[in-house]
């Protein structure tokens, strides 16, 4: 073998690695975004074509934040071309015994009625912290912003959730965003 094909292999080796380990986690973070599983598979796809590209010209540094950071810019960029306004399938994870299918539904619905009260700038937070596990560092990393700015987003995000499932509707939703940077 030539030198560029052993090298080749190598990053196809780390690829198939990096998409294995973190397929369903950047489609989930994709999908909370979205609001829509059809754009969800399209996007994820979209976003690990650009991360082998990127992997063929660059060396790996935090491969994971930039993976992130590729699907939420796509994600955001498909959201401002469709303007999209769906409602986000929750994922319940609770203790304790299975609730009723009545309490599942209510559940979802008011997780869902919260969510879509959020923009997508509020979102992204909720939906990095929340469902992909990250922590503030994480997301700051994957968007390339501040720690302080995530803290400030994530209080917005649950200011605006708390007045949705209070019956306060997303009217507050300018009020909130506005102090979120």
């Amino acid at each position: 073998m030539v030198n560029g094909e052993v090298s080749a292999q190598f990053q196809r080796s780390q690829f198939d690695a990096l998409y294995s380990s973190s397929r369903t986690r950047v489609y989930r973070t994709v999908r909370g975004i979205v609001l829509d599983p059809t754009a969800a598979e399209d996007l994820t796809q979209e976003t690990f074509e650009r991360m082998f590209r990127w992997m063929l010209t660059h060396e790996s540094t935090d491969v994971n934040a930039l993976l992130h950071r590729i699907a939420v810019n796509l994600s955001i960029s498909h959201l401002r071309r469709q303007r999209l306004v769906r409602l986000l399938p929750f994922r319940l994870g609770s203790s304790g015994p299975p609730p009723s299918g009545l309490e599942q539904v209510e559940a979802r619905t008011l997780a869902t009625q919260a969510l879509a009260a959020l923009t997508p700038k509020l979102r992204v937070v909720v939906i990095l912290h929340f469902y992909s596990d990250m922590t503030r560092d994480e997301i700051a990393a994957t968007l390339g912003i501040p720690t302080g700015t995530v803290a400030s987003r994530m209080a917005a995000a649950v200011t605006v959730m708390r007045r949705a499932m209070d019956g306060k509707g997303p009217a507050c939703q300018k009020g909130a965003e506005g102090n979120a940077g």
